[in-house]
């Protein structure tokens, strides 16, 4: 019972950051938060991207989650309306 108490947490830290690999090629929350500020920019333009990653570089880590997590809102959102 203790070991499953254990390892389930794990588990699902390993199936989210597998999901954000798969999804973004990344795991860490700026450098996913950059990528997804590029793929829903107003104007699609090459080089978009580095643009984002130095944005984002400036950011803690906490708040590019939390910014990453309103992205995911909104998006969630615009599909329910």
């Amino acid at each position: 019972m203790i070991r499953l108490l254990i390892s389930l947490p794990l588990v699902l830290i390993v199936v989210a950051l597998a999901g954000l690999y798969l999804g973004y090629d990344e795991v860490e929350p700026c450098r996913v938060l950059a990528v997804e500020r590029a793929r829903h920019a107003a104007i699609q333009m090459p080089g978009i991207e580095a643009w984002t990653r130095i944005e984002t570089s400036q950011m803690s880590t906490g708040d590019c989650a939390r910014d990453l997590l309103d992205a995911w809102g909104e998006r969630l959102s615009e599909l329910w309306h």
